[in-house]
Formats: C-alpha cells, structure tokens, sequence
C-alpha cells in the first residue's frame, strides 16, 4: 500500500458525510454530538495520497497527550470508508494496514491510550501484535464490553405495540411483558418531553442516593447533548406518568442514519415502580420504529448485572466491543 498520511479534519460536513456511511460510525463520532458534548476531541482523516481511507475519532485530555475514554462518548476510534468497491481479501489487508498505520501513530503522538471503539472494529490484530515478544506493559490492553442491539421493526405496523400477537413483544422476557400490562392497569401513560430538566433532576438525584453524585459539569453535557439532538430532530424524550399525572420515570434517546442509542434514564427514587423503566423503553420503541423508521436500537452497555439483565429482558442480541488501553494507568 502507497504511504498514508494522518491529517486533521477541517470540513465537519464531510466528516459527518464518512460517520454516516462507514459501518463503524456512530452517533457518538457525529461533529454535533462531540461538540454538544463538550469534551476536547480531535478528528483525523487517514488519506492515501488524496482519497481518504478511513477516519478516526479521539477524546483527549486538556493538554492533547492522552487519549481519554469520556463518559458520554461511549464509541470512537476507527471509521473505514467503505466508498471504494474492492476485493473482500484486498478490502481486509487495507484495514489492517491502516489500523497498523494508526498505531504507530497513536504510540508516536500519545503518552497514553484510552480508546473505546464501535462494535463494528472487528480486527484487532494490529493492535494485539504490537510488542508482541516484549515486555507486557509496552502492550495494547483489551477491556471487552457488550451491549444489547434490538430489531424493532416488528414495532413499525401502527398499533403494534399494542397488541400481544406482535412478534417483538412475544420474543420479549415474560417479567417485561407483565410489566407492560401491569403499567396499563395501573393507568400509567407516556409522553413525549420537551424539557431535559426533569431527567437531569432525577438523575443526579439517583446517582447521589447511590453515593456518586454527578459533576456538574457531566450534567451540563448531558444538557447540552439532549438539547441539540432535540433541537436537530435527531433524539426524544419519553416521560413515565403515573395514573394521578406524577412524572415517575425519564429516558432519552438519540439517533443517526443507522440506529437509536440509549443515552440517559433515570426516575424519582422517592416513587419507585417495578414497571416505570419497562413502560419507558417499550414506549420508545413503538414511537422510534413508528414514527421514526428507526430498525434497530443499541441498548448502550449492559455490563453491570443489573442494568444488564434488564435490557436483554427485552430480547436482543449480545454485541461485544473493546475499549484499547495502552501506558500508564490512570
């Protein structure tokens, strides 16, 4: 392969434009949602000679010498361009090379490296290898993950989300089922939010009771991602009403050209249903696939034995991904 070259990206536009072609983009990797998220980033293009060949998606430290995993930017990394048609053999030895090319820069620019990727990034090889027959600190670290990816299209047909015949709800675990019934006796209802107020109240109201109050900067980005997905017609809020109109439970979702992500949820840990998170997501999901076209939906993480046996009730499939760790630990 002809040499390549890492470049800053100066065009947001056309970074996006590769985000939303290339398999590994998410919605995490958009200029918008880096942006709104607030947290030092830098974008690359790896070109050869003039075509570009793949981008790639940093979160930094104030200073720019680390690379740092950010809470909010739960993926990044490595986006290949799939524009060009190549041979499957040649298109895998391309990627590997420019992943190759990506380490070294990585290690020439960085005294350490935090670096999530999407599910897609599949070969880790060049990473792996480097170092192979040295020392074992001078080698990448694999932290594995799994999150929950969802096909809601079952949900697409108007009133499928009410009705026990629907294939999706069928395939969902039997507590998530009842939980939506019993949330339809109690007479509890859903309704679109315009406000992030409520879901950041509570939030940080949970998050304290559990003895891990919120930075109040992590709650200003939370914010500022809620708003500017709104405000680009690219996320929804869904709140939780008990029968007498008390606002119980918040979730938001956002979403690109691919799919939906989970972003943020939580309740009012003074009034705890056992139904209020069940009834929030399968309410999203009628409207995502509905009234969205959304396919498919990422759960966002379910590596914690509560949260994740709570997601894979609704009947999705496990996705790992890998978080690259190299240097010093924190």
């Amino acid at each position: 392969m002809p040499e390549l070259s890492l470049d800053a990206v100066d065009d947001p536009a056309a970074w996006d434009a590769l985000v939303a072609r290339s398999p590994q983009g998410t919605l995490f990797s958009e200029s918008r949602f880096l942006q709104a998220a607030g947290c030092a980033h830098r974008l690359f293009w790896i070109r050869q000679g003039r075509a570009v060949k793949a981008g790639l998606a940093l979160t930094v430290s104030p200073d720019g010498r680390q690379v740092v995993a950010d809470d909010l930017v739960i993926h990044g990394g490595l986006l290949f361009d799939p524009a060009e048609v190549r041979h499957p053999v040649k298109c895998r030895r391309d990627e590997f090379l420019v992943t190759e090319f990506v380490v070294t820069e990585l290690l020439r620019r960085f005294d350490r490296i935090e670096l999530p990727l999407a599910p897609q990034v599949d070969d880790l090889r060049p990473f792996l290898w480097h170092g192979y027959h040295g020392p074992k600190a001078e080698q990448f670290r694999l932290d594995l993950r799994y999150t929950s990816y969802l096909d809601i299209s079952p949900l697409r047909q108007a009133g499928a989300a009410d009705t026990d015949a629907n294939l999706f709800f069928q395939n969902m675990e039997t507590v998530r089922r009842h939980r939506v019934r019993e949330a339809a006796k109690k007479g509890a209802r859903v309704e679109l939010g315009r406000c992030a107020e409520p879901l950041l109240a509570h939030y940080t109201a949970l998050m304290s009771a559990q003895g891990d109050c919120p930075a109040p900067a992590k709650i200003d980005a939370m914010r500022r991602v809620i708003q500017r997905l709104m405000a680009d017609d690219r996320g929804a809020l869904f709140h939780v009403h008990d029968a007498d109109g008390t606002l119980l439970y918040c979730v938001f979702y956002g979403w690109d050209d691919k799919r939906a992500y989970y972003l943020y949820g939580a309740g009012d840990p003074q009034r705890n249903t056992p139904w209020q998170g069940t009834l929030a997501h399968w309410f999203a999901f009628g409207h995502l696939a509905r009234e969205r076209g959304v396919v498919e939906v990422d759960l966002e993480g379910i590596n914690s034995p509560q949260r994740g046996w709570f997601k894979l009730g609704f009947g999705g499939n496990l996705q790992p991904y890998h978080t690259l760790h190299w240097g010093p630990a924190a």
